[in-house]
């Protein structure tokens, strides 16, 4: 309301080279669940298009250092993917003098979610991409809440699909 930034949300985009029209190439937004989780557990144990290599013991991941490794289950074949970190996860934070209480609810998450995607469909040009949403653990609960907030109002951003894991 003041012109001044209130949050920073960090994010990690991976967009494949090649596609003019936007139509021919999905995006996929994917967070984790919270409080307090980053997306990097999504984005290096699962989707990304590398993974952490752990122990195939079940009951002890090792210890650092770990390798990357190719991950042949990433969705980079098929879609661009978009790691989100909301306000207070990750490397997302407030600024200034304005309060979590902004951020930290249903309907200040998935506010705030709504406008990062609504800015990164802008800056990238791809409205008219098929948009899906996915969440882990509390993300589940994000993507509900996220459909009404992107669905509904003033921003009308109709999502194709939603996957929830857990």
């Amino acid at each position: 309301d003041k012109g001044e930034p209130a949050a920073s949300i960090f994010s990690t985009s991976y967009i494949a080279d090649g596609y003019n029209d936007p139509r021919e190439r999905p995006v996929a937004f994917i967070f984790n669940g919270g409080p307090g989780s980053a997306s990097l557990w999504l984005h290096m144990g699962v989707f990304g298009p590398k993974r952490v290599r752990l122990s195939s013991d079940p009951d002890d991941d090792g210890a650092a250092p770990y390798d990357l490794i190719e991950n042949p289950e990433s969705l980079i074949d098929t879609a661009d993917m978009v790691f989100i970190d909301p306000v207070g996860t990750g490397w997302s934070r407030t600024l200034g003098d304005a309060s979590t209480d902004d951020y930290w609810g249903v309907t200040q998450d998935a506010s705030s979610v709504r406008e990062f995607i609504r800015r990164w469909l802008v800056e990238h040009k791809r409205w008219n991409s098929p948009k899906y949403l996915i969440g882990e653990s509390y993300g589940t609960t994000r993507s509900g809440a996220l459909l009404e907030a992107l669905e509904s109002g003033w921003t009308d951003i109709a999502i194709n699909g939603v996957v929830l894991i857990s």
